[in-house]
């Protein structure tokens, strides 16, 4: 232990698998805390860190939902917890149902803000008229709402990038330039007045993201980060914490603007003028936390004292995704070593390696999902896909 909890907070964290999840729980636990690790599947990585005190299986809540709330509040009972740490999209699911959540329990902490505010900036189309409205720089955008409106949008511009509204993790993307052009068809794409996509020019420079905890509004602990190493050129998986004050300003900007409470998460693309174009709005961890102290992030949450920004020069990654681009790609092996350099373990922290373990056992977690979608071919996106598709939302009404 790092050491002890000035109080012991009992925290349900829910979608244990992803790496952010995986860190979080271990430095809650590290730090005197009492987790209790929720995932709709046994064998997620984070409920097997030893930050966790016991773990829990629950439904998915993006297709059972009534079912994945019911198991939520049992858990809430059963255990006494005083916050509750949404870790993915799951977030939405319990947003929706906030009242139910809090009735009864004055002593739950519900880390996050409320379901109209979190749906105002995970829609890209609604953040970046956000965007806009508080003066922060963004990339002029068209939205499609049909196939021919998505045709003429990207003759807009001679290079152009588009997304799905509501779509995640790199996925739900096609464009004519960079290293993404070609992989989808614009054939395959159907937007509709209900998944409209979001079509802007395609602009070119250093990706950029940032994680903060926020408390009604302020900022109390932020990082910004590089990833010098990515996966399928879609996620980071080496992470580097850089010096940013535009991104403090921006995440301050946007917590007072939506008095935010709860993680909250930004990416940039910051363009060779020093411009950090605003890209899109995580509302929930990301890889952020994981350069910051298990006593910084434990203090953020539970005792927080004025605002921490983290170093630059911090470094993190997950090994067994580094490992398997030096396997897939043998002429990786010199610019993942270099990349990977300073760097520790998500998955493999010291005294805390069976999560490392279980990222192997839960490929189950994958073929459940290849079996339920009738998939028999693996894709760059499919691969990413199994880590949301039971967890994600989509902008579908939630009864």
């Amino acid at each position: 232990m790092d050491g002890p909890a000035a109080s012991v907070e009992r925290v349900l964290a829910t979608t244990s698998r992803m790496p952010f999840a995986v860190d979080e729980i271990h430095k809650l636990g590290v730090t005197g805390h009492e987790v209790t690790a929720a995932d709709t599947f046994s064998a997620s990585p984070g409920s097997h860190s030893r930050g966790a005190h016991r773990h829990v299986e629950v439904p998915a809540p993006t297709q059972h939902t009534e079912e994945f709330l019911a198991a939520v509040i049992d858990t809430l009972d059963r255990f006494e917890i005083t916050w509750l740490l949404p870790m993915f999209e799951e977030v939405f699911y319990l947003a929706a149902h906030r009242d139910r959540l809090a009735a009864g329990r004055p002593d739950l902490e519900l880390f996050f803000p409320s379901f109209d505010v979190l749906a105002r900036v995970h829609d890209k189309v609604s953040f970046a008229g956000l965007c806009r409205d508080l003066g922060l720089p963004v990339a002029e955008s068209i939205t499609a709402t049909s196939a021919r409106e998505l045709r003429a949008a990207v003759r807009r511009w001679d290079a152009w990038f588009a997304r799905a509204a509501f779509g995640r993790g790199g996925l739900d993307v096609i464009t004519n330039s960079g290293p993404l052009a070609g992989e989808t068809d614009l054939d395959e794409i159907h937007p509709t007045p209900e998944d409209p996509w979001l079509v802007q020019e395609y602009l070119k420079g250093v990706d950029r993201c940032s994680w903060s905890v926020v408390h009604h509004g302020e900022v109390v602990l932020h990082s910004c980060y590089e990833h010098p190493l990515a996966i399928d050129n879609r996620g980071g998986i080496v992470f580097e914490s850089v010096e940013s004050p535009e991104s403090l300003a921006t995440a301050q900007t946007v917590a007072r603007a939506l008095n935010w409470h709860g993680q909250l998460s930004f990416d940039y693309l910051m363009t060779g003028d020093g411009v950090h174009h605003m890209v899109e709005c995580n509302p929930r961890p990301t890889a952020g936390c994981t350069v910051a102290t298990a006593e910084e992030f434990a203090t953020a949450l539970f005792d927080p004292a004025g605002l921490v920004v983290v170093p630059p020069g911090r470094k993190k990654m997950i090994t067994a995704a580094v490992l398997r681009d030096v396997l897939k790609h043998p002429g990786h092996l010199h610019t993942d070593l270099v990349a990977a350099r300073g760097a520790t373990g998500v998955y493999d922290q010291k005294g805390d390696r069976l999560p490392l373990l279980y990222s192997a056992l839960s490929l189950q977690h994958v073929l459940h999902y290849r079996r339920e979608l009738g998939i028999d071919r693996n894709t760059r996106e499919q691969l990413m896909a199994t880590q949301f598709f039971d967890v994600s939302w989509d902008g579908s009404a939630i009864v």
